[in-house]
């Protein structure tokens, strides 16, 4: 009788005791972290760079804040009073860019402007600390190329072109008729005392909120400087002027923006070439005056006799304008 040998046991692992554990010291986990740590940093660098390009070859993107306000009276020539006398008279010649800041205005055309506006700055009490020759809204005037100055003035003070209006008059007669001189809610009394600020990215947005807010610009012409055109359409790059008549605007809110940096980039935005105006003024119509006016004294509830200054800053939604009160001065502590 032959013996048989049993066939071999299938191969299996050892028990669980023999085994050798791979990554005892959690090599693989560490190594993957750092791994993704790593391509995650690189592409944020990356991302980074490319931002900083951007700003170096995107150059217009400096805000061009529109800053200080005036109002034309919507009175006529026989409307306003004043002392007469005849038109200022400067004892130095205009220069090509009369906003540089390296120009200096004459004294005598400073206190002229003073003397004009003196009715239409806030009433402050003695010892209070605030001089309403200071007002960011009055310092621009002076610096004003001629014509666009006397014009604004003219209408400021209630006349329009020649006559018996305040600072038109030859003959030294006062004019008739009433006078808006001392009230603080006039059109005048409102702009001295009002600062809009925009929030914009350059020239082409600038131009686009004015437009929102249907101004009409005035803006001074090469090669002098010292004539004005008015536009009224604001499509970029369609720019077409017409003359500058304070008629066709009279009883406007006015702003004068007297930065040239501003000023060449809306004069870009509109499409003019080969010009770079000193300063250009935005016209714009009674119901944003109107609708500034009740922001105003619905901020702190003070009357517009107690206001010394008002700061708004407009803000787009929508693509409409929003003004909001961002501070105000009283005229009494």
């Amino acid at each position: 009788m032959s013996t048989t040998k049993a066939p071999p046991a299938p191969l299996a692992p050892p028990d669980e005791q023999f085994w050798d554990r791979y990554n005892p010291h959690h090599e693989f986990p560490i190594s993957g972290v750092a791994s993704l740590a790593l391509h995650v940093g690189i592409i944020v660098l990356g991302i980074l760079g490319l931002w900083w390009l951007s700003k170096l070859m995107i150059t217009d993107k400096t805000p061009v804040p529109m800053r200080d306000a005036m109002v034309l009276s919507d009175g006529t020539g026989a409307d306003g009073k004043g002392s007469g006398g005849g038109q200022p008279k400067e004892d130095v010649d205009p220069l090509v860019r009369p906003m540089d800041p390296a120009r200096v205005v004459p004294d005598a055309v400073i206190q002229d402007v003073q003397e004009q506006i003196k009715d239409f700055v806030p009433n402050v009490p003695k010892g209070e600390g605030l001089r309403p020759e200071d007002l960011p809204n009055v310092k621009p005037i002076p610096e004003l190329n001629d014509d666009l100055r006397k014009k604004l003035l003219e209408g400021l003070n209630g006349a329009k072109g020649k006559g018996p209006g305040a600072g038109a008059s030859t003959t030294g007669a006062e004019g008739a008729g009433k006078s808006n001189k001392g009230d603080a809610s006039s059109s005048s009394s409102r702009g001295v005392r009002w600062e809009l600020v925009f929030k914009t990215e350059n020239g082409d947005d600038y131009l686009r909120q004015l437009a929102a807010m249907k101004a009409t610009l005035v803006i001074p012409q090469p090669k002098d400087y010292k004539t004005n055109k008015a536009y009224k359409d604001l499509t970029p790059g369609r720019a077409v002027g017409e003359d500058f008549d304070l008629d066709k605007l009279s009883g406007m809110l006015y702003f004068i923006d007297d930065s040239a940096d501003s000023a060449a980039r809306i004069a870009k935005a509109l499409g003019l070439v080969n010009t770079s105006p000193p300063h250009f003024v935005a016209f714009f119509p009674k119901d944003v005056e109107e609708d500034l006016a009740a922001k105003e004294k619905a901020y702190r509830g003070r009357k517009e006799s107690e206001i010394f200054s008002t700061k708004f800053k407009i803000l787009m939604r929508d693509g409409k304008p929003t003004a909001i009160v961002t501070d105000q001065t009283p005229v009494k502590k």
